[in-house]
């Protein structure tokens, strides 16, 4: 027995099996990001001009990821621990290899300052002991390097 589609039902289980696939590989990547990631090196490169080091800023500094949406940054500098929350999702790109792109938001809220501070960034390298996040702003983009506390 043959079984037929039409191409409008064929498209749309491709749409569903793709998706199933990208929230298993989201699944795994958000396993990966659980537990606590210390700053390791930090750099902003300017749209003009020269790449520069601000890895100082933030020695010392760690982010903690709960399985519930919540994190916690501490700011050894500040000697303060700022509460707030992260998602991390996917989107496929239909370009060469078909990759995917994931991207982690975090918001944490500045008791001190009154006022909330974000990560908005691409997870370009998300594994078991080692992240690297880019954050393309207005004036130039960040790139993060951390590395997992045991």
């Amino acid at each position: 027995m043959k079984i037929l589609l039409s191409p409008s039902a064929f498209f749309g289980l491709l749409f569903l099996l793709s998706s199933c696939s990208d929230d298993f590989l989201l699944q795994r990547k958000e396993d990966r990001l659980l537990g606590a990631w210390e700053f390791e090196r930090v750099w902003y490169a300017p749209n003009r001009g020269s790449r520069r080091n601000l890895s100082r800023e933030y020695e010392g500094d760690v982010i903690e990821f709960f399985r519930n949406g919540t994190a916690f940054y501490n700011d050894a500098s500040l000697n303060a621990t700022f509460d707030g929350d992260w998602i991390l999702d996917v989107e496929r790109a239909w370009r060469e290899g078909n990759d995917n792109e994931f991207f982690l938001d975090m918001y944490f809220y500045d008791f001190i300052n009154r006022e909330e501070f974000s990560f908005l960034t691409q997870a370009t390298i998300l594994n078991n002991n080692r992240m690297t996040l880019i954050s393309n702003e207005r004036a130039g983009s960040y790139e993060f390097r951390l590395k997992k506390l045991n």
